[in-house]
């Protein structure tokens, strides 16, 4: 299939959950239009899956175009299977830039990608914005585990970039409706050079949904101790629609929770309404996963824990004894 390309495009690859379009997809979406208007062209999406005409459709009220790649061996994530269905597509769009969010799976499809078509990549960016011309590529990254923020400069086209979560506002649906591309693939099993087996279920986590969320850390060093976490969380549910526990390293180390809940540099980046750090230091590593949190309050038995730096509240003193006294409080509001 041959593409009439009108100049080079910014393409947004959509990400899905439970056969629906993921929240993070309206992130990436306005990360794409606001570069796209900033550089003069078009903002397109590519939606890849099967049976994605829904999810197509509604794509199309955000962009100019959307591809959509539908075919039965695009059912599960298997990173060659979806590299041959991207490298097809791509080579026939003329990409100027395309975004995929920060996820495992992408971070797999990206460098597949990428060194297939000839493009430039970088992972975990946190801003976009275009250079002195437009035949650059201004990209914001952490690094020394978020201690420090680095510009980076892509040149030629194509570019490839992996967005993280939670640090932009959703991009509002447009009133006009975008053109639905269907694009013919040539796919078969023998691309795979692994094989997906099935799908375990394990605990529903929505830590990126969370209005509110309690953490706990190393400061908690019983099982017994996240008791007065649940409590806590439970009280909150009067205030907030969605409340999560979470955790830092030491505690999934240990077993406490699983490593669905940790949050940190090497687990979830959230950015829920309240953040209650319970007994939690205030690494770095952790502190790289609650930047978007808007409300942070921290307790500590150690006064001089770096956590007090970043919160906005602080209570020094037990876990113990504070989350009780805290949760009664709170339970006699109104």
């Amino acid at each position: 299939m041959v593409i009439n390309n009108n100049g080079e495009k910014i393409i947004v690859l959509a990400e899905k959950e439970d056969g629906k379009t993921a929240y993070f997809t309206y992130e990436l979406l306005r990360a794409g239009k606001e570069l796209a208007d900033k550089m003069g062209t078009k903002l397109c999406i590519v939606v890849a899956g099967n049976n994605v005409g829904t999810i197509s459709n509604e794509m199309a009220y955000f962009s100019a175009e959307v591809y959509m790649l539908d075919h039965p061996l695009l059912e599960n994530f298997q990173a060659d299977i979806y590299a041959n269905a991207m490298v097809q597509c791509f080579k026939s769009m003329n990409p100027d830039t395309i975004i995929l969010g920060h996820t495992l799976d992408n971070i797999d499809l990206a460098s597949k990608v990428a060194c297939r078509i000839g493009a430039q990549v970088l992972t975990d960016i946190t801003h976009l914005d275009r250079g002195t011309d437009n035949n650059e590529l201004l990209c914001e990254k952490p690094i020394y585990g978020d201690k420090a923020i680095a510009t980076f400069t892509m040149g030629r086209s194509p570019r490839m970039v992996t967005l993280r979560p939670k640090i932009m506002a959703a991009l509002e649906k447009g009133s006009g409706k975008g053109t639905i591309i269907p694009f013919p693939l040539a796919l078969d099993r023998s691309m795979a050079k692994t094989e997906f087996v099935e799908s375990i279920p394990g605990e529903s986590v929505s830590l990126d949904k969370a209005d509110a969320i309690v953490a706990g850390g190393r400061g908690i060093k019983e099982v017994e101790g996240i008791k007065y976490l649940k409590d806590l969380a439970q009280t909150l549910k009067r205030f907030y629609g969605a409340v999560e526990l979470g955790a830092s390293r030491p505690l999934v180390d240990n077993g406490f929770f699983p490593p669905s809940r940790q949050i940190g540099l090497t687990g979830e980046k959230v950015a829920p309404e309240l953040y209650f750090a319970i007994a939690i230091s205030g690494a770095s590593q952790h502190l790289s996963g609650i930047t978007g949190s808007k409300k942070i309050v921290a307790i500590n038995k150690d006064e001089q824990a770096s956590i007090f730096e970043s919160a906005d509240y602080g209570v020094v003193g037990d876990y113990e004894k504070v989350i009780p006294a805290l949760a009664r409080k709170l339970k006699e509001l109104p």
